[in-house]
């Protein structure tokens, strides 16, 4: 297999883009596959492309070149391309010889000194009339219209693909030719530095570090003699010093193939030592020190190691001293730059002590302010809740008073009513009503039949001060009960409702006489009634 960076050479800029559009579509990692199938097409990457995906092209195209080079297939696609432009081709049998004095021209064509064709060339030449094409015309239009779509698609099918499959970073193709080697050579190597170029540099000149790049290919002979070499123990043990940085790139990878341009490196695998070197900015600046050249000539392993080590042995010994000295120079603007860091902290931190100085007496000042201001507003707050709780209770005490001697006045009301309507009781049918209070407590009690609901609401809400009636014989207003009276603008609240289990009635209307509520659930003429509170009791 030729040299990868040999082929790589004998193209143009466009035939590069081409070439790298090709490989980026198809993930071909043959560069010499990959030139042949472009250069059989022109170059038209398009076409290049849709070839490469045909069942047994690739094998064709490689039978049919047999011991031909790839130099010679790209010299046949520049021929080619010349021939489509209407300039016949040096050495070619079909062109002719410009005179020792002749020269070509600036548009490509034959100067005077050189020879012409012949007329009798180009009569003979003139194309006969031919059926053939015309019948087959619409067939090679249909083909060309089909291989354009199968193109398209395959080309959307490759961007896809590329798009779901990501562009791998440096730090993953560090890693996959870190994996390759220790899967090769094994897993005692150098440590290689995961990230692009531009971050070793970066690293090299911020730690005053050499850069040991290794481009590496995997197609050349001498790649297995030199992965062993730096599988070596004396190798890594070398290049393990904390003064080393080792890069390593595949020349298929782009990184890699940049550095290879830029260090001038002609073969392969290379080996390049990269250190720092002062510039009148006073910045120090990387720069190539020394390549390996003509490539690797040993042939054993313990040989190339010993190569490897003198190699970096003697660039670095030779820069050692311009090194040593950038090293001390950086150490001691580093030292003045720490120095100053130290005196710009000093002077921060007593600022901030005592600004935080100041803003704790400003803090405890505020807060002596706050506590006492609260301290009066809690006052404040204070007195008026005793006042709000004294008229509250005042309130409650008055309203008590009188809800009290509604109660004796409703208490005197109910027995006048008792003794007027005695005879009525004992003489026409009378309601019946089984009364369970709150307390538990069960009262049976008649009801004249023209008596309504508010009557039965009146005697359960007087049931408390009867009693205190019947035990004593005494009110707080004296004990004469006849001569209370309610008090003037009370309105009663009734605390409670009256309710019939089975079924189950809520009384709420004490407008209606007791016939008709009882009869309009089927309760007349006896009923057992329920006090249910409609509040539930403060603990």
């Amino acid at each position: 297999m030729p040299d990868q960076h040999k082929v790589l050479e004998g193209l143009s800029d466009s035939q590069r883009q081409s070439l790298h559009e090709f490989s980026q579509v198809t993930n071909a990692n043959d560069l010499d596959l990959a030139v042949r199938v472009l250069a059989s097409r022109q170059w038209n990457t398009q076409q290049a492309i849709q070839m490469y995906y045909e069942p047994g092209y690739t094998d064709a195209l490689q039978k049919s070149d047999g011991g031909n080079s790839t130099q010679e297939a790209l010299k046949d696609g520049v021929s080619e391309g010349l021939r489509r432009r209407g300039v016949e081709p040096s050495g070619s049998g079909r062109g002719t010889q410009s005179s020792g004095h002749g020269a070509e021209s600036g548009n490509g064509l034959n100067t005077e000194g050189g020879s012409r064709r012949k007329p009798e060339d180009s009569a003979s030449r003139r194309p006969q009339f031919a059926i053939t094409p015309l019948l087959v015309w619409p067939f090679v239009l249909a083909l060309q219209l089909a291989t354009l779509v199968v193109a398209t698609l395959l080309r959307i099918l490759g961007i896809r693909r590329i798009a779901s499959a990501g562009v791998p970073n440096q730090t993953t193709i560090t890693g996959d030719f870190e994996q390759h080697f220790e899967a090769r050579y094994g897993l005692e190597h150098p440590p290689f530095f995961h990230g692009t170029l531009a971050d070793a540099r970066t690293a090299a000149l911020r730690d005053q570090k050499y850069i040991v790049m290794v481009l590496w290919s995997k197609e050349h002979d001498d790649a297995d003699v030199f992965g062993r070499a730096l599988a070596h123990a004396d190798v890594v043990a070398y290049l393990a010093q904390p003064r080393f940085i080792v890069w390593a790139g595949d020349l298929t990878q782009l990184d890699a193939y940049a550095a290879a341009g830029d260090s001038g490196a002609t073969h392969f695998p290379s080996i390049s030592v990269l250190g720092p070197r002062a510039v009148s900015s006073g910045l120090p600046r990387l720069e190539l020190l020394a390549r390996m050249r003509n490539g690797p000539r040993a042939t054993t392993d313990g040989a190339m190691a010993q190569s490897l080590i003198s190699f970096v042995t003697r660039v670095v010994a030779s820069r050692d001293s311009m090194t040593s000295a950038m090293r001390r120079e950086q150490e001691a603007r580093e030292a003045e730059r720490r120095l100053r860091a130290q005196q710009n902290a000093a002077y921060e931190a007593s600022l901030a002590r005592d600004q935080e100085r100041d803003r704790a007496q400003r803090e405890q000042e505020a807060k002596a302010r706050e506590q006492e201001a609260k301290a009066r507003e809690q006052e404040i707050k204070a007195k008026e809740e005793r006042d709000a709780e004294e008229r509250r209770r005042r309130e409650e005490m008055f309203v008590e008073e009188q809800r009290t001697q509604w109660r004796w006045a409703m208490l005197a009301q109910i027995h006048k009513t008792q003794s007027e309507s005695a005879t009525k009781l004992s003489t026409t049918d009378a309601a019946k009503l089984s009364l369970r209070l709150e307390n538990g407590r069960r009262i049976v009690h008649s009801f004249a039949p023209d008596s309504t609901m508010q009557h039965v609401f009146d005697f359960v809400e007087t049931r408390g001060v009867a009693d205190e009636w019947a035990a004593t014989g005494v009110t707080p207003y004296g004990s004469d009960l006849a001569q209370i009276t309610a008090p003037a603008g009370y309105t009663h609240t009734y605390e409670f409702a009256l309710v019939s289990q089975f079924p189950r009635v809520v009384f709420d209307d004490r407008r209606a006489t007791l016939r008709d509520a009882l009869s309009a659930c089927g309760l007349w003429p006896s009923a057992v009634l329920i006090v249910e509170p409609l509040f539930e009791p403060e603990d």
